[in-house]
């Protein structure tokens, strides 16, 4: 434990602060954040980190301390993980004839896993560390089965819960090229259309027949306790309640349109996707579902990319009429160029069919962090009530 005239080393950060450099740059000491206490979610817990070198401040010393345990911890979040990642990379990277990774960046960490990002001579390497195993095994089935579909994986372990991957490009919403992302779209499509939903299946994928959603959605919406728990305003709750007859009425739209529930990526969004030297690429596989309504994907990638917080993004500087073209480019792909309104209208459809399943996995959490639980729920539900415009108005 590290001590600083006896009592524990002090450090302003806020919410969001990115720690290791924080640490760095007051104390120039190298470490590895294993814990934030909670810090990125406004809460002011204890962080957890580890020293990477035996360099200590002029005063400091290091003293012997029980480490008070983190209940639930995940391995990535123990003291002692560091050099077993890099035990685990090195690993990797032997195995490919490739240089021993340079500094490691670590890009997330929390609950549900943990990504850090390796230089190596040639290019970078991802790895992750997940939280659900069957990642690792679908992952696996879809670099074999379509490996132009995903960046190149190197290594997929389930026992240990470990994905290595090349570098396939840069995310998508940084890019202002519209065959960027009509190229994503028309892979996600063939992916729908192609990918193997018995094997999915078999790989643990769960299906979410629209029908089914469409009641779990409505009976979701009438439960104003629930809704009121995760912290949704009164004002969106009634603006929801309101379009329950209209939200049943687009679903049962939807359906009668006849296009059948498909493999789906279960998290299709701009930052999900990556271009490079060819086709688009998808990755973060772990949400996959063996079936569900394909607008269920693509009205959540619609969605990320309008929201008017983004509109600063480079494609809807270059492409004002955005929603048109990534709408005609999936609909021909998925061999339905026809549902352009069923699609537009799918938007709110998807973002509630989101909050459900996030309901149905976050509603009793039990993490790491006190008295806190993943709020993709609330945001769901916020933004689908600034969508609910684009349903059709029910007449008499």
């Amino acid at each position: 434990m590290l001590r600083q005239a006896g009592e524990w080393p002090m450090l302003p950060a806020g919410a969001q602060a990115d720690l290791l450099a924080l640490i760095r740059a007051e104390w120039n000491l190298e470490t590895w954040l294993l814990h934030d206490g909670g810090l990125s979610f406004g809460l002011e817990g204890m962080p957890r980190l580890q020293a990477l070198s035996d360099f200590l401040p002029d005063g400091w010393a290091w003293a012997v301390a029980a480490v008070p345990p983190l209940p639930g911890a995940r391995e990535w979040q123990r003291l002692g993980w560091f050099p077993v990642l890099k035990a685990r990379l090195e690993g990797v990277l032997s195995e490919y004839g490739l240089p021993p990774a340079g500094l490691l960046k670590l890009l997330s960490s929390n609950d549900l896993g943990m990504v850090v990002e390796a230089a190596t001579s040639s290019d970078s390497v991802f790895l992750k560390v997940t939280a659900h195993p069957r990642e690792v095994a679908v992952t696996a089935h879809l670099a074999q089965q379509h490996p132009a579909l995903l960046p190149p994986v190197l290594h997929a372990d389930a026992a240990t819960a470990t994905l290595v991957t090349s570098s396939g490009g840069i995310l998508l919403d940084g890019v202002g090229n519209l065959e960027a992302w009509t190229a994503a779209l028309r892979q996600l499509a063939n992916f729908q259309t192609a990918a193997d939903a018995p094997a999915l299946a078999t790989l643990g994928c769960p299906a979410f027949p629209l029908l089914d959603m469409a009641q779990r959605v409505d009976a979701f919406l009438s439960d104003t306790v629930t809704l009121t728990d995760w912290g949704l305003k009164p004002e969106k709750i009634a603006t929801l309640q309101a379009a329950r007859p209209v939200i049943r009425a687009s679903f049962g739209a939807l359906a009668a349109h006849g296009l059948p529930d498909l493999p789906a990526h279960g998290d299709a969004h701009p930052r999900n996707a990556l271009t490079g030297v060819g086709e688009s690429l998808w990755f973060d596989w772990s949400e996959a579902a063996s079936a569900a309504h394909p607008f269920m994907d693509a009205g959540w990638f619609l969605a990320f990319a309008l929201h008017p917080a983004r509109a600063k993004l480079p494609i809807r500087i270059a492409c004002p009429d955005l929603e048109s073209r990534l709408s005609t480019a999936y609909l021909q792909t998925l061999g339905c160029p026809d549902a352009s309104v069923l699609l537009a209208q799918s938007i709110p459809l998807a973002l509630l069919h989101r909050a459900v399943l996030y309901d149905a996995r976050f509603r009793d959490w039990h993490g790491t962090v006190p008295n806190w639980r993943p709020q993709y729920v609330p945001y769901y539900l916020g933004l689908a009530a600034r969508e609910v415009d684009r349903l059709p108005r029910l007449t008499r």
